[in-house]
């Protein structure tokens, strides 16, 4: 059996020369902000933090990266194009309003189609023709008309 020692450890063990590191090459470690890598310290980087690398620089060199600096003040807000907006939102609203009073009407009519069809069918289906003629009596197939005007035929503007 072999035992370590003292003098094992020490001969193993390499001290950190601070003098072969360069302060000029650019750290490849940690969030620290890289203006520009080698091409061996690109090679020596792990796979997850060169492809972030070589993302971001891509991402630099594109010109995305850099702000522009706009004075303050100098936004420039044309009026007629706000107008514009304005308009272009009023007639957005009003064909959607436009098309919820068509979907209403739509079911409303199907509503009613239904209601027909179903009367008629339980009319058709009954035993004696003197049962049928009292159903058809108590279940008129088409609704009296109480209120013709639809309140939501009008364009509301405001």
């Amino acid at each position: 059996m072999h035992l370590h020692t003292e003098s094992n450890f020490t001969s193993k063990v390499r001290p950190i020369d601070m003098s072969s590191k360069s302060d000029n090459k650019p750290s490849t470690c940690g969030n620290r902000r890289r203006t520009s890598a080698t091409k061996e310290d690109v090679k020596r980087m792990c796979p997850q933090q060169r492809a972030r690398y070589l993302r971001v620089s891509a991402w630099e060199s594109s010109g995305a990266g850099v702000k522009r600096h706009i004075p303050v003040g100098h936004h420039h807000c044309d009026d007629r194009d706000e107008e514009e907006k304005r308009r272009q939102d009023l007639i957005i609203g009003q064909l959607k309003a436009a098309e919820a009073r068509n979907r209403v009407r739509q079911m409303r009519l199907q509503y009613r189609n239904m209601r027909t069809q179903e009367i008629n069918l339980m009319i058709s289906c009954q035993s004696s023709a003197h049962t049928a003629v009292r159903l058809e009596l108590l279940l008129p197939t088409e609704e009296s008309k109480i209120n013709t005007i639809d309140c939501l035929d009008k364009l509301q503007v405001g």
